[in-house]
């Protein structure tokens, strides 16, 4: 399939086709990676990790140990 890049304001841009959007799990609002790879740009989408993934990928070794910072200087004590 063929396109023609087209200038969108200072920069430039081309339409991707839906059916290769949905192939390569593009859609609107999907954050992007555009890199340049030899005489290629390529597009990847970037994956950001929900807190609950990323709180399931901890085990009992990751906790840091407790730091006591000493005592409490006002009224933060309940």
């Amino acid at each position: 399939m063929s396109t023609t890049v087209q200038k969108w304001g200072n920069s430039l841009g081309i339409r991707i086709p839906k059916h290769l959007a949905r192939q390569a799990r593009l859609y609107e609002g999907t954050r992007g990676e555009v890199v340049a790879e030899r005489n290629r740009i390529v597009v990847r989408p970037v994956i950001v990790p929900t807190l609950g993934k990323m709180l399931r990928g901890l085990d009992r070794n990751s906790r840091p140990e407790l730091v006591d910072w000493a005592g409490p200087v006002g009224r933060e004590v309940w």
